[in-house]
């Protein structure tokens, strides 16, 4: 809708994954190396933790796409089921398995085969859970730990990366033989407040824009207003931009962040 008005070729500030719409802080940046490393490196398993709306998925969806599909077979599991058993199912079918096997044993053997055909193949075995922290069951953590038993004498058959908001960290700890594991551990918080600008202007740049469309003072204000969290920034810059259009205003200015703060979007 207000595209034409702001010369933008797309909108800057959707809330999917858009991995072209990463913006890399210190910590984003550090996070996706440590990520990149344990998967091209066959490292086992990593965690990646992080308050709510700081980009973790974001994060994820990046690392996924700059996977050369010929070296690397990527299972992503959204969302995980709370049954232990569920769990396990989910994996083998994102893992490309059309079956649909009952019990325990008889899921982690199919699970197993597709480990060995994938390294007969040259293949990295990848298995992503994001929403990790859903996982509250303690046969859940037992079963995706006892697929890092499947290895080779010189290296793992799977890399397996969790992801999950900050309750996740203590429920991995309370089950030692599995933290152990997880030999690689990152962490995203909110955004300071020069990189709250940076993802601003960053975005508007994807997004096809050649001109200074948010002041610095509605910048400034934006970062107080939403502690750094990056899904809120997208937000208010988003009904920002709309409500710029619909008033015809020339440039976002702190006023008009103001009244948008306290209609309370």
């Amino acid at each position: 809708m207000y595209l034409e008005y702001w010369g933008l070729k797309e909108r800057p500030f959707e809330s999917t994954p858009d991995p072209r719409f990463l913006f890399y802080t210190q910590e984003h940046r550090e996070a996706m190396l440590t990520l990149q490393y344990a998967v091209t490196e066959n490292k086992g398993a990593a965690m990646l933790t992080g308050e709510y709306g700081c980009g973790k998925t974001l994060v994820i969806r990046t690392l996924i796409s700059g996977l050369d599909p010929k070296m690397f077979e990527v299972g992503l599991v959204v969302n995980p089921p709370p049954s232990g058993e569920e769990l396990l199912q989910e994996i083998l079918y994102q893992l490309g398995s059309e079956q649909r096997p009952g019990g325990r044993m008889e899921i982690l053997r199919h699970i197993e085969e597709i480990l060995y055909s994938n390294a007969q193949e040259d293949k990295i075995t990848v298995v992503v859970i994001d929403e990790a922290q859903l996982i509250t069951d303690a046969m859940g953590l037992e079963n995706i730990r006892l697929l890092l038993n499947y290895q080779l004498n010189d290296r793992f058959l799977l890399t397996l990366i969790l992801v999950g908001q900050p309750e996740l960290r203590p429920v991995v700890q309370g089950m030692p033989q599995f933290e152990q594991r997880i030999g690689l551990k990152c962490h995203l918080g909110p955004l300071k407040p020069e990189d709250t600008k940076g993802l601003i202007l960053h975005r508007l740049a994807v997004a096809g824009c050649n001109r200074s469309i948010f002041s610095e003072e509605a910048i400034n204000l934006i970062y107080e207003h939403t502690g750094g969290i990056p899904r809120k920034i997208v937000n208010i810059c988003d009904f920002a931009l709309l409500m710029g259009f619909i008033r015809k205003v020339g440039q976002i200015e702190a006023g008009l962040i103001q009244e948008l703060i306290e209609k309370e979007i």
